[in-house]
């Protein structure tokens, strides 16, 4: 029995150790320093105990008696700091509160080794001995009862974090906290059974605890990852996240009292930052306490807060707060300033309204009296009158064609398109328009893609482009191919090309004083196309090539729409019917 007993306690030791070594190569971690001393002390507890079956005498046994009691002060301590670590609290472990953490220790120490003077220790004892072994059974005295009470305090208070942490985490972590619970619950109900006298005397359970102890938490670090990812570092990030967001954060609870606000909500509120909590939100902030809604339930919206005599415009977005089992706790009132927003918005209306109405009519009024003049002018002053008539209708043209395009953009979203016939009825208008231009379109009959109308607008100013910036006879090819999960349409011309500082600035997305393009077409191009989910580029060559890559759509259903969709049944091709189209008028054939 002897050598099982010693069995028992050596293989505790040695668990024990190469816990605390793949501990040891995590002590940078959260955590890893505590945790190592309280595997460590429990590791030397159990090499005591073994030694204390083994050796002869009840000097020996007293001495290592002694050295088990040493030990089993650092455990609770060790178990409560590691825990606080873990979980992301170590700031409560303030110089005083170590102070008086470890006053109980200290004292209990110092009665340990001085227990032959006092006797508070333990009275007195008998040694069992068996066949097998020899037990030294010490008859306990108050100190020990106390110390006891202290540990199982500091252990409970360890294991009430951990069970809090652990209903509030996703399923790795609930994982950890159970390990570690487990771990100091199963070596502490051995240790309070043995104290309390519940089993046989010559065996002290401890020991085997402390074995399930080291097995469970090696599985936690191996598997597990205990120290590599713990809630403290998701705890810290959270935290950092909403003390350092720009957007104002204020936390209620479920009667409306103001929990937290993080340092951006602090300009909204007149109080010190401190004292707001417990305050009724209504109280400091009536016109955003009428944004937060019932219990449990969502909300966006608008509204605007004065202080210190500014008005500005916020974004709200208010999201519940649930405890475990469903609870509502409050909401996250979260505030998006959007004042320079609405106020670049409002610039931008009334600029877009004397874009498209007002300068318009106005060039409207030019044009009408050139035209007047040009009857009563020299003939030799006819050209500056044309010149007047031209520029104007320029402008004319391209407020229209921006309205057009914004209107588009704000009242139409995405919907299947069939491209062959957009594409169809873009180049037979084109070809009216520029009857000496040579356009020819390839496109597989049945294409769709996600688009809308607004799609003919950026390839009619692709078509214009192309054909007023020849040199000569224009040649437009429009090639369409698909492309994994989208369709990429190719528009190319044998024209000088556009400029690289035209293309750097569409392709950046931005305009500088001293980088800009020379006119709208290409900006209306890109966000017709950003708008329906698709892209632009260009292509090095002779020429120019722009190519849009559309998102592929599937077809309606219906059986007109699908007709629609399939070739004609007497075998021509989309280009076909766009060149029958266009010989009717007497134009050159697409």
């Amino acid at each position: 029995m002897v050598s099982a007993s010693l069995a028992v306690v050596l293989l505790a030791a040695v668990v024990g150790m190469g816990v605390a070594a793949l501990v040891w190569l995590h002590r940078d971690r959260p955590g890893a320093g505590p945790l190592a001393a309280f595997v460590v002390a429990a590791s030397l507890w159990a090499v005591a105990h073994g030694l204390e079956l083994a050796v002869p005498g009840v000097v020996l046994m007293e001495r290592l008696l002694q050295i088990q009691l040493t030990l089993s002060v650092v455990i609770p301590v060790a178990w409560l700091v590691t825990v606080l670590e873990y979980t992301g609290h170590p700031h409560w472990l303030t110089r005083r509160r170590v102070a008086l953490l470890l006053v109980e220790p200290a004292v209990f120490v110092a009665l340990v080794w001085s227990n032959a003077a006092h006797r508070l220790v333990w009275r007195g004892g008998s040694v069992v001995t068996s066949a097998e072994t020899s037990t030294l059974v010490p008859v306990w005295g108050l100190a020990r009862w106390g110390h006891l009470a202290y540990m199982l305090v500091l252990i409970l208070a360890g294991g009430a974090l951990l069970i809090r942490t652990m209903l509030r985490t996703t399923d790795r972590f609930q994982g950890q906290v159970l390990a570690l619970l487990a771990a100091i619950t199963v070596p502490t109900v051995g240790h309070s059974v043995h104290a309390l006298d519940l089993v046989p005397a010559r065996f002290d359970p401890t020991s085997l605890g402390y074995v399930v102890s080291g097995v469970v938490l090696s599985g936690a670090l191996l598997r597990g990852r205990l120290l590599d990812v713990a809630p403290v570092t998701r705890d810290l990030g959270q935290e950092a996240v909403f003390t350092e967001m720009d957007d104002a954060v204020v936390i209620v609870d479920e009667a409306g009292r103001i929990v937290d606000v993080n340092d951006a909500a602090t300009a909204l509120f007149s109080a010190d930052p401190a004292a707001l909590s417990g305050r009724e939100l209504a109280a400091e902030l009536p016109d955003l306490a009428e944004t937060v809604p019932e219990a449990g339930e969502r909300a966006q919206t608008e509204t605007r807060l004065e202080h210190d005599g500014a008005v500005r415009y916020y974004d709200v977005r208010i999201t519940p707060l649930y405890r475990s089992y469903g609870v509502v706790s409050g909401h996250l009132v979260s505030l998006r300033d959007v004042t320079d927003r609405r106020q670049r918005e409002q610039r931008i209306d009334v600029l877009n309204r004397l874009l498209r109405h007002d300068i318009r009519n106005e060039m409207n009024v030019v044009r009408g009296n050139a035209d007047l003049l040009a009857d009563s002018v020299d003939p030799a002053e006819r050209d500056r009158i044309d010149r007047i008539v031209r520029t104007v209708d320029g402008i004319v043209d391209r407020s229209n064609k921006i309205g057009r395009v914004s209107e588009a953009l704000e009242r139409e979203r995405a919907e299947p398109v069939r491209l062959p016939e957009l594409l169809g009825t873009v180049v037979a208008e084109a070809r009216n328009r520029y009857p000496r231009a040579d356009v020819t379109l390839d496109c597989p009959d049945a294409c769709w893609v996600d688009g809308s109308p607004a799609l003919s607008l950026a390839f009619e100013e692709l078509l214009d482009n192309a054909v007023e910036h020849s040199d000569g006879a224009p040649n437009v090819d429009i090639a369409v191919s698909v492309r994994n999960e989208g369709v990429v349409v190719r528009v190319s011309d044998d024209g000088p090309g556009i400029a690289d500082h035209e293309r750097d600035v569409i392709l950046a997305g931005e305009e500088t004083p001293l980088q800009h393009g020379s006119g709208v077409g290409l900006w209306l191009v890109k966000w017709v196309v950003r708008n329906v989910g698709g892209t632009l580029s260009f292509t090095d060559g002779p020429g120019t090539t722009v190519e849009i890559e559309l998102p592929a759509a599937t077809g309606p259903s219906t059986v007109d729409d699908r007709s629609a969709g399939e070739p004609p049944r007497d075998g021509s091709t989309a280009s076909d019917s766009v060149t029958d189209d266009s010989a009717a008028d007497g134009s050159p054939t697409v």
